[in-house]
């Protein structure tokens, strides 16, 4: 029977004598703890040198590669060469193989969990392989080497500053006794640096359980840990410090008591005919044939032990909003009269500051689940004019630091809105610097449109519905673009007959393919320019680029007819509007959150309702679906319809139709359909003569 000792240099747990079963074979298996003491160690490994088949050293400082050159610890060195005929092996070369690949194919499977999060790593040193896999995932890494190694107050944020440190510490390090107290323990009672204090506020920590194991683990708290692998003695403390997750790249095997790499390569090892080292191409081979895979364990609902926060960045739409501060209240309540006067120095002056947190929205309970979520509001100091008067660079730094504080104060994911998620790559940047997901919130705002446009129609009473389609006919103008494609073919599915404009013919004759597939029974027509068909439409879409220039005639739209105008600037001026009372012109929809809600700040709506896109970041953090869920300018049509359907299950519902002006009352839609009804009974009386 072949023999494997196992040398735990960090761990004090009994000896043990077992016999185990792994592949079919029986091997025996002892183990010693031997609590930092070298000379014990070395004494184990003479007396157990050339009767047994493999030694399994653990616990001990691996290779630290850099850029130029690599070092290992003294004491590492000579114990892993102190055996004279037994093979010893550290596990290192299974981690080297297996580790990159393992926590790659983890993160690709579970991206809301492990990408774009702060994420802090103990000793990044000893965890290059998984360093490199954690970056490409756009996370933001926070490394504690100086203070793990050194006691030195700062940590590291990119592999040039850890490379760096590596080449400079190196003979410190090879200086260093390997004892007990020289593992850092991250006390989160003491009173550290700024740095530190930021490294301790991570969402996810990285470290190996043999030196994990050793630390005061109350910063750990409703975080996620990733570690090499875990014993279960190790998972029962984790739980009882409240940690909320822990990913095990090693699984369990079942096949011996404390399980780690080193043992676990002296059993391949055992089981290898060589009588040599197993070199990578043989690790690999068992790799694959035993489907090993990183284990997500659940130890802690967060969910149970505190409010879900979320975030939203806002800004002043205008000079008058620059007072909307609660802190201004005072200045706009007493001396009104000097507002005005003071704007135009007002925005130059506060655009130079950075952005603030500006209040919180309590109270938001999913219909789904009873979840309750926070929201943490923070404003950006620039008009509209100042954001697009800016470098975007500029405005990205001050986006991402407003979500650095949203993450540090709790947040889970942020929202841009209004022209935050406008400038430049429309949130590409930002949610890529991101501690947290970003989203821009436009996959509801473009399904709330609809909802809008759907009401609106309803209330002017024009058009009949049969078997849930709409027996009239629609228009979207601009149809090829991110919005306009993904309104075209939600719009298809609900109406009889639905016409498609845009500039470009060939764009139009794809889009009408793709729409003919998932609504078959709707008659398609495409088209460069409207004005043939404005008469018969009783639903107009405009979503163009047009900035200002006139896209349709409205003297020609037919009476009754709503025009949903999703443009900004508007494709349908105020002006134009209102020469039109037969027609109703509206701006967008507005929509309410579920639950008691109470907003500490003025949003320029009323009660529960919210912008649009603030609702898609509240529902992605009810449905605990916390992921950058939309960005730049392309709407992506799924995400529509999944945003949709979450809006339905939460409870977050259209609370008004909004136009030029503000909320459109239902007087006003009467009025409108008055207009309609009388202008269309003139129609019909000279088209009778």
């Amino acid at each position: 029977m072949k023999h494997i000792l196992s040398l735990a240099f960090t761990l004090t747990h009994p000896y043990f004598d077992d016999v185990i079963e792994f592949q079919g074979e029986k091997i025996r298996l002892t183990q010693y703890g031997t609590n930092f003491d070298v000379e014990l160690t070395k004494r184990l490994i003479e007396q157990y040198d050339g009767h047994v088949d493999v030694i399994a050293l653990s616990g001990l400082p691996p290779v630290i590669k850099f850029k130029g050159g690599e070092f290992i610890h003294p004491t590492s060195l000579e114990l892993k060469h102190h055996a004279k005929e037994s093979l010893i092996v550290d596990g290192q070369m299974l981690k080297d193989v297996y580790l990159p690949w393992a926590m790659r194919q983890f993160v690709l499977k579970n991206q809301s969990i492990l990408s774009k999060k702060r994420i802090g790593i103990y000793s990044a040193s000893f965890q290059v392989n998984l360093l490199e896999v954690l970056e490409e995932f756009q996370n933001q890494i926070l490394m504690a080497d100086p203070f793990y190694f050194l006691r030195l107050p700062f940590v590291l944020t990119s592999s040039e500053q850890l490379n760096l440190f590596m080449k400079l510490g190196g003979n410190l390090f090879r200086k260093m006794k390997l004892k007990r107290s020289q593992v850092a323990d991250f006390s989160p009672k003491k009173n550290y640096p700024r740095a530190l204090q930021n490294f301790l506020n991570c969402d996810i920590f990285v470290g190996a359980m043999n030196t994990v194991n050793l630390m005061d683990l109350d910063h750990l708290k409703d975080k996620i840990l990733i570690v090499d692998f875990a014993t279960p003695e190790f998972e029962v403390k984790l739980r009882a410090h409240g940690v909320a997750k822990v990913v095990t790249c090693l699984p369990h095997l079942d096949v011996g008591p404390c399980m780690n790499y080193a043992m676990f390569e002296a059993l391949l090892q055992a089981k290898s005919p060589k009588t040599a080292h197993l070199d990578e191409n043989d690790l690999l081979g068992w790799i694959q044939r035993l489907q090993l895979g990183p284990e997500l364990l659940e130890l802690n609902d967060k969910e149970d032990s505190e409010k879900t926060k979320f975030a939203f960045i806002i800004h002043p739409l205008n000079k008058k909003h620059l007072f909307y501060h609660p802190k201004l209240k005072w200045f706009t309540k007493n001396f009104p009269q000097v507002l005005e006067p003071l704007e135009n120095t007002a925005e130059d002056l506060i655009s130079m500051l950075p952005g603030i947190f500006y209040g919180r929205i309590h109270g938001v309970k999913s219909e789904k689940n009873g979840k309750e979520v926070e929201g943490l509001i923070y404003s950006a100091t620039e008009t509209p004019r100042k954001i697009m008067e800016k470098d975007p660079e500029v405005v990205y730094r001050r986006l991402v630091r407003l979500a650095e504080q949203a993450s540090l104060a709790g947040a889970r994911i942020i929202g841009l809105g209004a022209y935050t998620k406008i400038v430049g790559d429309a949130g590409i940047t930002v949610a890529r610097r991101s501690p947290i997901p970003v989203t821009t919130g436009n996959s509801l705002s473009a399904a709330s449109t609809l909802w809008a446009a759907k009401v609106a129609v309803f209330k002017m009473g024009m058009v009949q519905e049969k078997d849930e389609v709409m027996q009239g006919v629609c228009m979207v103008v601009g149809a090829t673009g991110s919005i306009g494609a993904v309104s075209a073919k939600l719009l298809a599915q609900k109406w009889k007959k639905i016409i498609l404009v845009a500039p470009r013919a060939y764009k139009l004759l794809e889009l009408k393919s793709e729409i003919a597939q998932l609504a078959p029974h709707a008659e398609i027509l495409v088209a460069t320019d409207p004005t043939p068909y404005l008469s018969e439409c009783h639903l107009v879409i405009t979503t163009t680029s047009s900035r200002g220039e006139k896209v349709l005639d409205i003297d020609l739209v037919r009476p009754g007819c709503v025009i949903c105008d999703v443009s900004r600037p508007f494709d349908i001026t105020e002006e134009e509007a209102l020469k039109r009372p037969d027609v109703m012109v509206i701006a967008s929809g507005e929509v309410e959150l579920p639950g008691t809600v109470k907003i500490t700040v003025n949003l320029g709506l009323h009660g529960n309702v919210v912008y649009a896109c603030l609702a898609e970041t509240a529902l992605l953090a009810m449905e605990g679906k916390l992921e950058s869920f939309t960005l730049s300018r392309n709407i992506n049509y799924e995400k529509v319809i999944e945003i949709d359907r979450l809006a339905r299950e939460h409870g977050v519902r259209l609370s008004h139709i909004m136009g030029h002006q503000g909320i459109i009352s239902d007087e006003e839609f009467e009025l409108c359909r008055g207009h309609a009804l009388e202008a269309l009974s003139k129609k019909s009386d000279i088209i009778r003569t």
